[in-house]
């Protein structure tokens, strides 16, 4: 190493190492991509029942937050991990856990929305008939979180803790 910090001064390096961590928290976590897999589940349902603008907006933004947490989450698990070695800290061990609250925060809020936008905003019935109308019109729209899912269940690289 030639001792310079790890940092870019132009802009791409910095989109390509973004882009980067991107790729690899989904290859690594499969919490991540259990996310993705929902986030992508609840915007095909979010189409299916034809949410409104500020619906999708807060949608989209919790989808969003969730990811966000676990994104978050997995680079404090990685850092802790790297400052503790093998050693058990209480410390390490409970910076992991808060951040796994964040994510479990994050989580419940998701269900929160979910319940609001498809079962108090509209009749959950109709929601669930909406989706299904939408499987059986225009299955195509269903390939990319069925895709998402079965590469969240089944690939990516397992992360040794």
């Amino acid at each position: 190493m030639s001792g310079r910090p790890f940092r870019h001064t132009a802009i791409l390096p910095r989109f390509r190492d973004a882009g980067r961590g991107l790729v690899r928290a989904y290859r690594e976590e499969p919490n991540l991509r259990f996310h993705v897999f929902a986030g992508a589940c609840a915007a095909v349902a979010g189409f299916a029942v034809g949410l409104t603008g500020w619906e999708v907006a807060y949608l989209a933004a919790t989808v969003a937050l969730v990811l966000f947490a676990e994104l978050v989450n997995t680079a404090v698990e990685r850092a802790v991990d790297l400052a503790a070695g093998r050693e058990r800290h209480p410390l390490a061990g409970a910076a992991k856990e808060v951040a796994s609250g964040a994510v479990l925060l994050t989580a419940l809020h998701a269900v929160f929305a979910a319940g609001l936008l498809f079962a108090v905003r509209r009749d959950l019935a109709q929601s669930v008939q909406a989706a299904l109308a939408l499987l059986i019109r225009q299955p195509l729209w269903l390939l990319p979180p069925a895709i998402t899912g079965l590469l969240g269940l089944f690939g990516g690289a397992r992360h040794e803790s």
